[in-house]
């Protein structure tokens, strides 16, 4: 890791002392002709990343809101579908009042009651015996 990062470091500062020699090298004239592309350069790509900065703002909020009328048509629907279930049910809970509901718990608490008194013990292990 320290090894890349010092190779990096000096590939860097090499890059930086060529510029420093090739600039001083320049005449004036040269120099201020690079100092007036580097600027228009600078100028061009503020002015792209600004057009691109708007584009994704712009698609960014329509689809936004897309989904946000998207999410309160599908939740008032559902709003919907809740509450006729809750109509249903009430209107089913008049009609089931009438109805027999077997309760597991003591339906097999019966069976096991009845087993046990006849001696007949369903659940019981047998372990041979090392004789």
């Amino acid at each position: 890791m320290k090894k890349n990062f010092l190779i990096g470091f000096g590939v860097g500062m090499s890059a930086l002392a060529c510029a420093y020699i090739y600039w001083h090298q320049l005449t004036a004239s040269k120099q201020d002709q690079l100092a007036v592309k580097l600027d228009d350069t600078f100028a061009t790509g503020r002015d792209k990343a600004a057009d691109i900065e708007a584009k994704a703002a712009d698609f960014a909020g329509t689809n936004v809101q897309a989904a946000l009328s998207s999410l309160k048509d599908s939740t008032s629907k559902l709003k919907g579908h809740l509450n006729s279930a809750r109509q249903n049910f009430d209107d089913e809970s008049e009609v089931m009042q009438d109805d027999i509901v077997i309760d597991h718990r003591s339906a097999f608490s019966k069976v096991k009651q009845n087993a046990e008194q006849e001696g007949f013990r369903p659940t019981e292990k047998f372990y041979p015996h090392n004789n």
